[in-house]
């Protein structure tokens, strides 16, 4: 029977993956609107959390002295970039391939393990990463036949893969010890100023759904989904995080079908399947030490 830790990264996982859904729903926003709406109402769940749970929401002066705040910028910036990406990806483009796509986060982060703590990579992860590279070109190869806003499509849940395997090693690396409350409610506040001058730019139309929309991505999608998994990773054996997190990466696929009619094709379906292999590979092997 998994233990509590591990259900709350399944249903956590089980959130994330429903953000294609609502991105579509709020696509009447632009994109930048819609980061940024996610943003405030994740902030405004950790603020409640926090507030209820009595925790001390600012920074010290020692952890600015010794440069955490400085390191929740960058933080801040990777998963803004991440979002933004994976959203691009999603309203350009099939929902079933940007999820898929999502799921070589892994593999970037066995790169940047490597590279911020020198970690031998071993021959079953060099194995899974050259699987997850032939995953691409099957899945790719489906894109360039169909459409060139497929392959931008592509290329953006790619850009945000990469983005947000940089975020987790980098929070490993220089924010560990901060509350799972803590970590949301700083990752989405710090989120708004850099929204805000783009949004305004940009705003699009907000409408009845797409105001439900950003409500439901920033209170469950983010705020809850990510206190979860963040709380979650506590109690649980790092390399055990990546296997249970794999059904995010199924979940779009899933909506993509039954909800917008989607189709993939034996080709499509093959790409996936090695994509998922290499990722399974990889959370065995490299994720480690990810989280």
């Amino acid at each position: 029977m998994p233990n509590k830790g591990s259900i709350k990264i399944i249903i956590g996982s089980i959130l994330f993956g429903l953000i294609p859904l609502f991105v579509r729903f709020g696509s009447e926003l632009s994109i930048v609107s819609i980061a940024l709406g996610r943003a405030i109402f994740a902030s405004i769940f950790a603020l409640i959390y926090l507030i209820a749970t009595k925790e001390k929401m600012r920074f010290s002066i020692q952890q600015l002295k010794t440069k955490t705040f400085f390191h929740f910028i960058n933080w801040t910036i990777f998963l803004t970039l991440a979002i933004l990406f994976y959203f691009l990806s999603i309203q350009t483009g099939s929902i079933a391939l940007a999820g898929v796509l999502m799921g070589l986060h892994p593999v970037f982060v066995v790169f940047f393990v490597f590279l911020f703590f020198k970690e031998q990579i071993r021959l079953k992860t060099i194995v899974a990463c050259l699987l997850s590279i032939l995953g691409i070109f099957l899945i790719a190869g489906y894109s360039v036949e169909n459409s060139s806003q497929s392959i931008s499509s592509s290329l953006y849940a790619i850009a945000s893969a990469f983005f947000l395997g940089l975020n987790f090693t980098y929070y490993l690396k220089y924010l560990k010890g901060f509350s799972a409350g803590k970590l949301v409610f700083y990752q989405n506040i710090l989120q708004i100023p850099l929204l805000i001058p783009f949004a305004i730019y940009n705003p699009g139309n907000l409408t009845s759904s797409s105001f439900i929309s950003i409500i439901c991505l920033g209170v469950f999608c983010t705020g809850i989904a990510y206190f979860l998994v963040y709380d979650g990773s506590q109690t649980v054996k790092k390399q055990y995080i990546g296997v249970l997190q794999i059904i995010e990466n199924t979940i779009p696929i899933i909506i993509g079908i039954l909800i917008f009619g989607e189709c993939i094709n034996t080709k499509m379906a093959i790409g996936m399947l090695v994509l998922f292999v290499s990722v399974l590979l990889i959370s065995f092997e490299g994720k480690s030490k990810s989280y």
